[in-house]
C-alpha cells in the first residue's frame, strides 16, 4: 500500500508516539528522535540522508503554464524539458501540477484531450513541501499521497519540484561518499 513504508516506525523516547522511520523529530511532541531504533550499521547513511533539508538538493525550476493553456502545450514542455512535471500557475498562485502520469492516466485514452485546457487534467491544489523540510518529509508525503512529484516552495512565489528520484539520488550520493 502507498505510504506504508513497510510499517517501519520509531517510537519517541519522550512521549511514546509512533513516527515513520527516518523522521528526525516526533510529530506529536517535536522532540528529536533518538537513533535507538536505527541499526548501528545503517545509522550514518540513515541519519545523514533523511535529516537533510530539501534546500540542499540540486533541483531545477520546472516549466509553468497558466490553467488556460492546452494539454498539448503542457505535453510539449514535458518532452522539451525532459521533466516529469509542469506547474500550473494562475497569476502568481500555484493552482495545480500536471505530470507524465496525468498524460498516461487521464489524457492518453481521451480523443481531443490534447486541445483541452490543462485545468481539466491537472491535479488541483497539490500537496506542497517547503525548502526547510527534510528529504524524509517529502518522501513520506509522496508515498502517502501516491505521487512522485511534489512542488517545493522556496521563497514567496518561487517553486521547484521534488521527485522521488531526487530523494533517492541524494541518498545514493551520500552512500557513495561514505564509501559504503
Amino acid at each position: 500500500m502507498a505510504g506504508d513504508f513497510g510499517n517501519e516506525v520509531n517510537y519517541c523516547q519522550d512521549c511514546g508516539e509512533a513516527n515513520i522511520a527516518g523522521v528526525d523529530r516526533c510529530e506529536n511532541c517535536l522532540q528529536p528522535l533518538r537513533s535507538v531504533d536505527i541499526p548501528e550499521s545503517q545509522q550514518a547513511i540513515s541519519e545523514s540522508s533523511f535529516s537533510v533539508l530539501l534546500s540542499s538538493l540540486r533541483l531545477l525550476t520546472p516549466p509553468a503554464l497558466s490553467p488556460t493553456a492546452s494539454v498539448r502545450e503542457a505535453v510539449k514542455l514535458l518532452v522539451e524539458n525532459r521533466g516529469g512535471a509542469v506547474l500550473i500557475v494562475d497569476g502568481n498562485v500555484l493552482s495545480g501540477i500536471f505530470t507524465e502520469r496525468d498524460v498516461l492516466k487521464k489524457v492518453a485514452a481521451r480523443p481531443g484531450a490534447l486541445d483541452a485546457p490543462i485545468a481539466e487534467y491537472m491535479t488541483i491544489d497539490p500537496v506542497v513541501v517547503r525548502d526547510n523540510e527534510t528529504v524524509a518529509v517529502a518522501l513520506h508525503k509522496m508515498a502517502a499521497g501516491g505521487f512522485r512529484h511534489v512542488p517545493m516552495s522556496t521563497t514567496g512565489e518561487h517553486y521547484r519540484v521534488v521527485t522521488a528520484s531526487d530523494g533517492l539520488r541524494w541518498v545514493v550520493e551520500r552512500y557513495i561518499e561514505l564509501g559504503a
